[in-house]
């Protein structure tokens, strides 16, 4: 008997701080029964900054197992599921799986957004409204390559080649949303409204010189992205921070070190992405840094589209 946590009320709890420490299981809706009362009762949502206000997003293995509560939404699935679909929370209660719960929202998503969600699980981080910037840092709870091997596991379920196509698009290592929101309209396809440019690296781990180091008392950096066989990227460069700052100052100091061996690295602010005449040029830039082919009407018709989409909350 256990309870089973999906759809939106999983993205939640998987936003929690204390969702890389969740353990796989074999355990599966469809064969287990449904405790709604002891176990739904027990479980401390507010840990998890679940809303008090909000019904649980539960998942039973039959119609028959559904409830009528206030407090629970009942999703019925009995497909066979892989191991690992379901995630352990506490004692008789599980959560889906980062994959699992991409598949279960990715119907409702838009295309960006489910893009989004993929790469907020492989990335470190995770929104909070409890935090000054906006999310919280953690490990990644997955890889894209994870997720798709696990769609390939499922061939008829719903929302499958949704979800499949998110986990291809999604970058791993992303720190922060504004990091993946910063990198999705230049490697996107122009189908979609995207430049299609080669794919970035995210958070690049670069090796000072000497001179770098004595810049920045650091001998290793970060890049938000980065094209390394280019020796190209672009670092956010947040509206909270202005000059005079520390984190400013610390922003620009680590610029000219990382310049100051060869490699070219351009601040990239919100504006410029919600600008549609400085993206555009913004990226004629970066096309002319990769070596590739710009041609900005490509795609130009969706661009307004996707970046409202990319850029919405």
């Amino acid at each position: 008997m256990a309870i089973f946590l999906g759809y939106k009320t999983a993205e939640l709890v998987l936003n929690s701080a204390h969702a890389s420490e969740f353990l796989p299981t074999d355990e599966t809706p469809a064969q287990c029964g449904f405790v709604d009362d002891l176990a739904a009762q027990q479980f401390d949502a507010s840990k998890y900054g679940l809303p008090v206000d909000k019904p649980l997003d539960i998942v039973v293995g039959s119609r028959k197992m559904r409830r009528r509560r206030k407090t629970i939404t009942c999703h019925v699935s009995s497909m066979h599921l892989p191991h690992g679909a379901y995630l352990t929370v506490a004692p008789d209660v599980f959560v889906a799986s980062p994959a699992l719960c991409l598949l279960q929202l990715s119907s409702s998503l838009t295309y960006a957004g489910r893009i989004k969600l993929a790469a907020r699980f492989c990335g470190t981080y995770a929104p909070s409204k409890s935090e000054k910037h906006g999310f919280i840092t953690r490990d990644a709870l997955a890889a894209p390559e994870d997720l798709i091997s696990f769609y390939q596991q499922l061939p008829r379920s719903r929302g499958r080649a949704l979800a499949l196509e998110a986990a291809r698009w999604a970058l791993p290592k992303a720190a922060s949303p504004m990091e993946t929101k910063m990198a999705l309209p230049f490697y996107l396809p122009w189908q979609r409204g995207g430049f299609g440019f080669p794919r970035p690296t995210m958070n690049y781990e670069l090796t000072l010189s000497a001179r770098g180091t004595q810049m920045t008392g650091k001998g290793l950096v970060k890049v938000d992205m980065y094209w390394p066989d280019a020796g190209f990227g672009c670092e956010y460069q947040s509206e909270a921070f202005h000059k005079g700052d520390e984190k400013y100052g610390q922003d620009i100091g680590r610029q000219l070190a990382i310049e100051s061996q060869g490699k070219t690295i351009r601040m990239v602010t919100l504006e410029q992405l919600r600008n549609p005449a400085q993206l555009e040029y913004l990226a004629g830039l970066v096309a002319a840094h990769l070596g590739v082919e710009f041609r900005p009407q490509r795609g130009r018709a969706r661009r307004a589209e996707l970046i409202a989409d990319i850029l919405q909350d």
